[in-house]
């Protein structure tokens, strides 16, 4: 699955790669990506259109930022480390 954001004007944002929506309101829009957890902060914030058989989502209103957190990976186990 690819992953792509789209800006325009700071008030019409395309996500693609969304795997799952946690929360949404007119302020903050948390998703899980392909690529991490991300973090849309904004005013008057609305969904326009969601596609789950897509992926996508867009997003209308003042977008103020847009924060990825780090890719969850799966710990390596520590003997695995050691015996290598």
């Amino acid at each position: 699955m690819e992953h792509n954001i789209m800006l325009k004007d700071r008030s019409s944002l395309v996500v693609s790669g969304v795997e799952h929506i946690y929360s949404f309101n007119d302020k903050k829009v948390e998703v899980r990506t392909c690529v991490g957890e991300m973090v849309i902060e904004g005013e008057n914030l609305d969904m326009s259109k969601l596609s789950l058989d897509e992926n996508i989502i867009n997003i209308e209103g003042m977008i103020n930022s847009i924060v990825y957190s780090k890719e969850r990976k799966p710990q390596e186990n520590f003997f695995k480390k050691v015996f290598k």
